[in-house]
């Protein structure tokens, strides 16, 4: 009996019987699928949340035009990074809907290596360079080619406003249990908002962002060399701000963000001060002096954006992220406004490392 995924296999010419099918789990929207052909080819095939994605159509025609875009310019530099490519299928389209759902499929990278925890600083400096390059290769592209698919998806006043509305309607008894991580969001919110501010007063410029930019999006070589820019799922036109903040949460904290041993979970200034050297190597040239000065303020934001989603959605019964426990969003709320208040403490050194590297 053929599944739902041989069907798609072959909607998009992948040939059948499947070899093996394995989940991927990395991710907490969307499903994801490594499948192996008859004929021993890899691929990755995707469906896309709905309920996040509402307009699946223009998630894949960003996707196509950056990865076209970066192929075309590695191809002319020479560059050792690659652009990953997608399946059309046997209509010639990018993307297939099927009952509940929007369908992609990417082909697999060999011997490409995913690593969730940078553990030395040689990996967040690799990180940093391919995340910088990946806004260097992009600044040609026109921010209104690309569509806008999750509408302030880094604005904080519009998490506070989910926040907000999340608390009034939560059980009381997930209120209680919340009311230490709900005071601390309330006392910061204020400084918090001040990179939305800026944006709506248009003293950044906008540039073509990954939004996810998280270590775990990255494929390095069997030398863990970096190797390509992955999941351009939330692909947008946005603030600098928001890759450079999201790397520094996901590479250079000290643990997972849903680790518990809070004694763990700190920001770790040698995998910062490898980053930004990576980053700015491919930066600095292109970045204007506004965007180099809030970039400490943007950790702070970005992890303070994720630590108010997961509560919110710990107050909304768990609605939107994939957890794999009863209290796991509230445990990974604690640690992000844990690894929130690292960064306060540490603030006068990030703040020298960045000018140091950026410099």
């Amino acid at each position: 009996m053929k599944t739902e995924l041989d069907f798609i296999c072959g909607v998009f010419n992948i040939k059948l019987p499947l070899k093996s099918l394995e989940t991927l789990k990395s991710g907490h929207i969307n499903d994801t699928y490594l499948v192996t052909s008859e004929n021993d080819d890899k691929f990755v095939i995707q469906k896309l949340n709905s309920q996040v994605f509402n307009n699946a159509k223009a998630v894949i025609a960003n996707k196509i035009l950056v990865c076209e875009h970066l192929r075309a310019n590695y191809k002319k530099t020479n560059s050792p990074y690659i652009a990953v490519s997608y399946l059309k299928t046997f209509e010639n389209n990018y993307i297939f809907h099927h009952e509940d759902g929007f369908w992609n499929v990417m082909r697999f990278i060999p011997k490409a290596l995913t690593i969730e925890i940078a553990e030395t600083a040689d990996l967040a400096y690799e990180a940093g360079k391919l995340y910088g390059d990946f806004i260097g290769n992009t600044q040609t592209i026109l921010p209104m080619s690309i569509s806008e698919t999750l509408k302030d998806f880094h604005s904080v006043p519009w998490r506070f406003s989910q926040f907000e509305t999340a608390l009034k309607q939560a059980e009381s008894q997930r209120i209680e249990k919340a009311t230490k991580l709900i005071a601390f969001a309330k006392q910061h919110q204020t400084e918090m908002c001040k990179l939305a501010t800026l944006q709506a007063d248009g003293y950044f410029p906008i540039r073509i962002t990954h939004n996810d930019a998280k270590l775990s999006n990255i494929l390095f070589d069997q030398n863990h060399k970096g190797l390509a820019v992955i999941d351009l799922d939330t692909v947008m036109p946005g603030l600098i701000h928001y890759d450079f903040g999201d790397s520094v949460r996901s590479i250079c904290a000290a643990a997972a963000e849903d680790e518990t041993d809070l004694n763990k979970i700190k920001i770790d200034l040698k995998l910062y001060e490898a980053y930004c050297k990576g980053f700015a190597l491919k930066t600095k040239s292109i970045l204007t002096t506004e965007e180099i000065a809030f970039l400490p303020l943007s950790v702070q934001t970005i992890i303070y954006i994720m630590g108010l989603r997961f509560l919110t959605d710990f107050l909304n019964n768990d609605s939107y992220y994939k957890t794999a426990y009863d209290t796991h969003n509230f445990d990974r709320a604690v640690n992000q406004f844990t690894l929130l208040q690292s960064v306060f403490n540490n603030l006068d050194c990030i703040h020298y490392i960045t000018k140091t590297q950026f410099t």
